[in-house]
Parts: structure tokens; sequence; C-alpha cells
């Protein structure tokens, strides 16, 4: 049973109860019966109308387009290929951007930078800390991982991570199992 009909069901329960029906057997309720009171008859003939007017709007809404559903990032040899690395350090969004850049015409989710982190760490690449923020390990730091203590403008103590060349090829080279690992969760 879908919502439409749910809701005029209870409708037509409400109406029938209002006029001393039950709406089970279609026979009258009984003069003493409580369904018979007047405050409640009143009670429900307001929810009647209530249920009418949810039903008015219910079958006057328009139909929305289901969103497309997008398919699973993915990235074909020749993508790979034409990734780019950044000159000198960078951020892990700015990684997340180029391949971005590079699947835009694939139709799929967007590759998110957090999933880049989550597989480094997977792999003992990168570990919070005891402030929970993520930053390079030692294996991190051998393939060009730099966690830089910094202070944000509010006085706040945070990790910028930058990834370094060799650390963009890694994860380059690796793309594909990133993209397994976040979908494998």
């Amino acid at each position: 049973m879908n919502e439409i009909d749910k809701l005029k069901r209870a409708k037509l329960y409400m109406d029938k109860l209002s006029v001393g029906v039950d709406p089970n057997s279609g026979m009258r309720v009984h003069e003493d019966d409580i369904v018979r009171d007047s405050r409640v008859i009143a009670c429900f003939e307001y929810i009647s109308r209530v249920l009418g007017w949810e039903l008015e709007a219910f079958e006057n809404r328009t139909e929305t387009p289901e969103k497309s559903r997008r398919r699973r990032v993915f990235i074909s040899d020749d993508q790979l290929a034409q990734l780019q690395l950044n000159n000198g350090e960078c951020k892990v969004s700015d990684i997340a951007n180029e391949i971005n850049r590079i699947i835009a015409g694939n139709e799929t989710k967007k590759f998110q930078a957090v999933w880049i982190n989550d597989w480094l760490e997977s792999i003992g690449m990168m570990t919070k800390n005891a402030d929970g923020h993520r930053i390079a390990t030692s294996e991190g730091e051998n393939i060009g991982i730099t966690s830089c203590l910094k202070t944000s403008k509010k006085g706040y103590d945070y990790y910028l991570n930058l990834y370094s060349v060799q650390a963009q090829t890694f994860i380059y080279d690796n793309l594909r199992a990133i993209i397994d690992h976040h979908y494998d969760q």
C-alpha cells in the first residue's frame, strides 16, 4: 500500500467513525459507544478534513524527476595518463581536484579527497594523533607526505598535510586501489 492509499484509507475510517459506523464491519456502533460522543465525533471530522487537505496536496504535487544516480567513480588508463602533477607540494584537495578534472566526463560521483587519506591511513602511511588530526607516519614521510602544525585565525592548532611530487605520483599509481578501498568500506 503506497502513501496515497494509506491516506485515503485513513480518511475513509475517520469519515465512517464520525457518523458512528464501525469502519471494519460497516455496522452502526451502539449509542453508548465512545465514538458517538460529540467531542470525539468533532475530532474524527477534524482529522478527516486534515487528511483531505493532505490528500489534495499529495495529489497536486508536481512530480520532480528523480536525481540521476551517479555511477561509481572510475578512471580509464587514458585518463590516468592525463593526470598532471602539481609542481612542488600541494594539498590533498588539489590532488582530488585534478582527478575530478580528468574524470569529469565519466558521469560518475565526484572523487573525494578524504578517500585518499582514508586509504593512506589503512596502509599505514597516515595515522590520527591524540587530537584526532591525521598526520603522516614515518612511512608516509618516506614517500613525501609532510605534516605541518599550523594555527588557524581563531587560534586552533591543526595539521596541514602536504604532498610532494613523489607522494602525488604514489597516489596516482594507486588510484584504483584508493577507489576500491572507498567502495569496499
